[in-house]
């Protein structure tokens, strides 16, 4: 027995060694294989009225997917989502896409990988196969494991898209949009405007309310849209400028020697279909003098383009050698000593063309804003004069001033005070010169008194208008009773006919897309306004003479607090949408459903596929305490959310 044990003792130690490891680790396996069974199998979330559970396995194949789709990058449409940091949204979004059938199979996915192998912006080549083992080995999935989730990505983005574009407007609200929309009507108007209103006393007003209406808008430009009042100054400017009259160069060049017979005959004979005519003798003498006219006018172009040429290199020469900062000069302190004044251009240019002196002008101690320039009367077309100097389309001064590097700036237009702006052309010909010398960058008011004027006047105009519209009753009660011929007289103020009141003009919106609406007399084109009085007409009855109608619906009174003024209307006539004109609509609906999308909200994803929708919407609960997945949100605690 004793030689037995002997002979096979290493084998008897392998053998009887394995039975007693394979004696203690059985029962610790059999315990962690329950352990785990029961962790993957533990109930994680439930959905849907009859609470469909989602296994803590599943969760984690989530956990893994939402991985992927954070590597996508928060500019995708799940990223914006925020899908990328939560699998229980994950999973919502992608039971949609399954329950709509726009899950496709693993073809979808691999074509997706495709895709973003050949949207790599460094063109090296990708292969789907590279994409699929990078995004599956960074997110923990298999290749198979990748592709199905990138078929879901697939699916899901194709769900968004559809319900994003889908069309949300039923035939009868296409209809009755319509029929708002291109409703006329025909009215008597009555505007009583608080701003020109003389009838009423004057308010008294004291000096800490005008502080304040000035301190709530002084950073408010005047006219800004949807602001009624605005006291922030402008960009305002000083400017000086020459005008050289085509005019004048014209008539200075009528002794011009080029324009002799046999120079004549020579630019005749040059090109003659640039005069209309054959090369023959017997035309030139019918022709002669049109022929001089046109070579008469090319001599006065070149002219203008020389001295253009002329005054830009005088105005150049001293910021020759002159460091600059960026786009712009670094002008020296005593830069106003050392540029070309324009007054010694003016005589130079007189002296070098033989011409008379061209005017200098400036705008002296008055500050102006670029809308002044629109003054002819004062400053001629120099507002329209423009250049080829900044591209392709010519710039007019009227916005080359407003990119001077003292209001801002521009990458495309280099100017700065104290520095001549290029030579400009107006349409008529005439060249202009001109150089701003002083800037005021736009600004709150310093004080009060600064914009003293503008503040009284909108303060007595609102306070002139709090007392219209206390008395919108007695108002549409005088309309309805005396007419509104007494509330015209009483307020020293027109009546006036619109003729077809309407929001929309149905061939302009046919044919441009575009929606224009109409104008009242004495407000102009006002959405308030019209909305209001169109709101009043659709609950009057087409089919019926108005006159055997409520008179409260046809004749009323709308206050418009945004243009401090009051409306009185009186409706005459409907003008209802036809069958043939909605039968035009209905065929081209595209610009109507335009039109009504401009007045809904944008759709917004988040408000159909947020988490809280979606949970909502698929009686989603999670069976832990907190609605949170702790595990995930820990890895990406130091992440920011996708957007």
């Amino acid at each position: 027995m004793f030689q037995f044990l002997r002979k096979y003792d290493k084998w008897i130690l392998v053998v009887g060694g394995s039975l007693l490891m394979i004696t203690f680790l059985v029962p610790q396996a059999i315990q962690g294989l329950a352990e785990y069974s029961a962790q993957t199998g533990a109930t994680w979330a439930t959905v849907g009225s009859n609470k469909e559970s989602v296994t803590s396995g599943e969760a984690d194949m989530l956990r893994r997917q939402t991985r992927l789709i954070d590597l996508l990058g928060a500019s995708t449409p799940l990223g914006q989502l925020g899908v990328g940091t939560n699998p229980a949204h994950w999973y919502l979004l992608a039971r949609e896409a399954r329950a709509a059938g726009l899950v496709g199979g693993s073809s979808s996915g691999y074509e997706i990988a495709q895709q973003i192998g050949a949207g790599r912006a460094d063109g090296e080549a990708v292969t789907p196969e590279m994409v699929i083992a990078t995004l599956g080995s960074q997110a923990g999935l298999s290749p198979a494991q990748t592709i199905a989730t990138l078929a879901e990505v697939r699916g899901v983005t194709q769900l968004l898209a559809l319900v994003g574009t889908a069309g949300r407007f039923s035939d009868t609200r296409l209809r009755s949009a319509a029929a708002r929309k291109s409703l006329g009507i025909a009215a008597d108007v009555v505007v009583i405007d608080a701003r020109t209103d003389e009838t009423l006393a004057p308010p008294e007003i004291d000096e800490p309310r005008l502080i304040e209406q000035m301190t709530a808008h002084a950073d408010v430009l005047p006219g800004t849209e949807d602001s009624t009042f605005g006291y922030r100054i402008p960009d305002r400017f000083k400017l000086e400028w020459l005008m050289i009259p085509k005019a004048s160069v014209r008539a200075s060049l009528e002794n011009s020697p080029e324009l002799g017979p046999v120079e004549l005959r020579k630019a005749f004979m040059k090109d003659p279909t640039r005069f209309g005519a054959a090369a023959t003798t017997s035309r030139f003498n019918d022709e002669k003098a049109r022929i001089r006219e046109v070579v008469l006018d090319d001599l006065t172009d070149a002219r203008m383009n020389a001295i253009a040429k002329f005054a830009s290199d005088q105005t150049q020469f001293p910021r020759r050698g002159m460091g600059r900062i960026g786009l712009h000069y670094d002008l020296p302190a005593d830069w106003a000593s050392r540029r070309q004044s324009f007054t010694g251009l003016a005589d130079e240019i007189s002296r070098e063309f033989d011409l008379p002196l061209p005017a200098y002008r400036s705008s002296g101690q008055t500050w102006l804003a670029v809308e002044d320039l629109s003054d002819e009367e004062r400053f001629g077309s120099l507002a329209a004069s423009d250049t080829d100097l900044y591209g392709r389309n010519r710039t007019p001064v009227s916005t080359i001033i407003p990119a001077l590097r003292d209001f801002g700036g521009s990458d495309s237009i280099a100017v700065q005070s104290g520095v001549a702006l290029p030579p400009t052309f107006a349409p008529d010909g005439d060249l202009y010169l001109a150089r701003i010398i002083d800037t005021d960058p736009s600004r709150p008011p310093a004080d009060l008194d600064e914009v003293r004027a503008e503040v009284r006047a909108d303060v007595e105009a609102m306070l002139r208008y709090e007392t219209l519209a206390s008395r919108l009753p007695e108002i549409e009660q005088a309309a309805r009773t005396d007419g509104l011929r007494s509330i015209a007289d009483a307020y020293d103020v027109p009546v006036e006919f619109a003729a077809d009141i309407r929001e929309a003009n149905l061939q302009i919106l046919l044919q441009y897309g575009i929606e224009l609406s109409s104008s009242i007399p004495g407000l102009g084109t006002n959405a308030e306004a019209i909305a209001a009085i169109v709101d009043r007409a659709m609950s009057l009855d087409p089919t019926r003479p108005l006159a055997d109608q409520p008179i409260d619906q046809r004749v009323f009174a709308v206050a418009l607090p945004e243009r401090l003024a009051v409306l009185v209307v009186s409706i005459d006539k409907l003008m209802p949408l036809t069958e043939e004109q909605w039968s035009g609509l209905a065929a081209n609906q595209g610009p109507l459903q335009a039109a009504i999308t401009q007045d809904l909200a944008a759709f917004d994803p988040a408000s159909i596929f947020g988490f809280e929708a979606l949970k909502a919407r698929h009686a989603f609960e999670r069976s832990l305490e907190d609605d949170t997945d702790d595990e995930f949100a820990d890895e990406f605690a130091d992440e920011a959310p996708a957007a």
